[in-house]
């Protein structure tokens, strides 16, 4: 019984391994001479929604949204444009769409010209299956002079399926101020608060909080070269009435956007890049991963910050999966010139468990930005941006999906470990570790056809670096390892035989 346990066990590992599916492309997704963009991907049974916009040299440069069809091999199945006659339309922020009974909502802006004023109006999509447009509801100012501008970036659904939405308006090119929205599910308003401290606001995202409420994400920053930039959030009731306020500490630095989402433990999740140096007269910034935790009476639980300050790193979204997981991702450059994209991984509570990085395009100063991700049905995650070629890369600026597995492969043979080793996993076993997690001591069982073999162990910290290697003599086949050193968190480990790689596992160092 116990041999038909034990491979019912590792039959289910298998199985669920291969099921994960991988690809990193690269899409021109209506116009040949469109500068193609995205910043959200949504899951849907079979499918994956890319929602974006496109832009044309030959049409001055406005903006049409774009929206595209992936199968869940990456196989690109349909896109549609919106056409219009006025200056442009644009999709909103990561996670600023959402399948909702079978039906696509999403929010953005759209520009146009009023006489001789140029309006921003707020606006809301309406989708079905099939990426025609229902509906779209803009809401603006409509009284002359149209000084004040509108913009949604993100909204959430409430449980009778009516809307909040965040965003901000800027009244005569000068004051800011975040917008916190309610429609209904049609798109009508039904109120509306702003929240504010100084002169420029912006309303980043929103969630709907456990108690009924709301929590909104608001970006404080002034204009100047020793201008100030930092996130805060406001929690509300269910009016919008403000409860509380968390600001990040923001004297003489420039931090980044705050993400919000909702725990798996009732409280509130927020990422954000957190800048250690800026860098005068330049504006350069050398920033990190940020992400806390705050309860819903707004005492802040734990705030973390996520490896080495890095050149202009910028974070762009966070999503949480239905474990608890964290993911997050954005781009950096690596080297410098050279931006790739990323994904850092946490649980819930915010001890990391990998770190990796991705580029589709491999010449020195070509850009490849990650900007929204989504955790996926079968486990893993999968992301969305856009790549920006030099040459000898060719094309023009397309939109790039990369979907990796739990552990933020790219695919079953290459998985990134800091210096990015191309690893044949093949027949690759599990390596039996115990105690895991461990404080003093792992033993690791290397599974061998032949006792004379000699295997070499590597042991990876969650940023991909290598912090050990021994070889394995031949005539044994556990090994015991001395993890007292070492710092709290996820280690990977690989034995390899002869270059191929013979077994992989992970243990957690507490």
């Amino acid at each position: 019984m116990k041999i038909i346990v034990t491979l019912l066990i590792i039959l289910g590992f298998s199985i669920t391994a291969f099921s994960q599916t991988y690809f990193s492309e690269r899409y021109n997704l209506y116009y040949i001479d469109g500068l193609d963009f995205a910043h959200n991907i949504i899951e849907h049974e079979s499918e994956y929604i890319v929602l974006g916009g496109t832009a044309r040299e030959s049409q001055n440069y406005r903006l049409e949204v774009v929206l595209s069809k992936l199968d869940l091999t990456g196989e690109l199945m349909s896109s549609n444009v919106i056409n219009n006659s006025i200056w442009g339309y644009d999709i909103g922020g990561s996670g600023s769409a959402k399948y909702i009974d079978n039906n696509i909502y999403a929010v953005g802006a759209r520009r146009k010209p009023s006489g001789n004023f140029i309006r921003d109006e707020g606006v809301i999509y309406k989708f079905d299956s099939t990426l025609d447009t229902i509906w779209t509801k803009t809401i603006g100012d409509c009284e002359m002079p149209n000084d004040t501008n509108y913009q949604f970036r993100h909204f959430d659904v409430l449980p009778n399926e009516d809307l909040i939405i965040a965003g901000n308006i800027v009244v005569e090119g000068e004051t800011g101020k975040a917008l916190l929205l309610k429609t209904d599910s049609l798109g009508n308003e039904q109120w509306r608060k702003y929240f504010y401290n100084g002169p420029l606001n912006l309303g980043i995202n929103v969630i709907h909080t456990p108690d009924g409420g709301f929590a909104i994400s608001c970006y404080l920053w002034t204009f100047g070269l020793y201008g100030i930039a930092a996130p805060y959030i406001v929690k509300t009731d269910s009016l919008g009435n403000e409860q509380w306020r968390h600001y990040v500490y923001w004297n003489d630095q420039k931090h980044g956007y705050m993400y919000l989402q909702n725990s798996s433990d009732s409280t509130i999740i927020g990422a954000y890049y957190y800048s250690d140096v800026i860098e005068y007269p330049a504006t350069d910034s050398y920033n990190r991963d940020a992400i806390l935790k705050i309860d819903l009476e707004g005492n802040v639980i734990w705030d973390k910050k996520f490896g080495a300050y890095e050149l202009n790193k910028r974070l762009m979204s966070m999503n949480i999966t239905d474990q608890g997981k964290i993911i997050v991702t954005g781009y950096t450059y690596s080297p410098f010139s050279h931006r790739v994209g990323y994904l850092l991984n946490c649980d819930n509570n915010g001890d990391s468990l990998w770190y990796r990085e991705y580029d589709i395009l491999k010449e020195y100063e070509s850009n490849n930005y990650l900007m929204g991700v989504t955790p996926t049905n079968d486990g893993g995650y999968i992301a969305v941006g856009d790549v920006l070629p030099f040459p000898p890369d060719t094309g023009n600026q397309d939109v790039w999906v990369i979907k990796v597995d739990s552990m933020g492969c790219e695919n079953w043979d290459e998985c990134w470990v800091g210096i990015k080793d191309h690893i044949a996993l093949r027949e690759a076993e599990d390596l039996k570790i115990y105690p895991n997690p461990a404080s003093n001591f792992v033993n690791i069982f290397i599974p061998k056809e032949s006792e004379s073999e000699s295997h070499i162990l590597a042991i990876f910290d969650l940023y991909g670096r290598k912090v050990e290697e021994t070889e394995m003599p031949s005539h044994t086949s556990t090994i015991q390892i001395n993890i007292s050193g070492r710092k709290s968190g996820l280690y990977t480990v690989i034995s390899s035989y002869k270059g191929n790689i013979s077994g992989r596992g992970k243990f957690v160092v507490r």
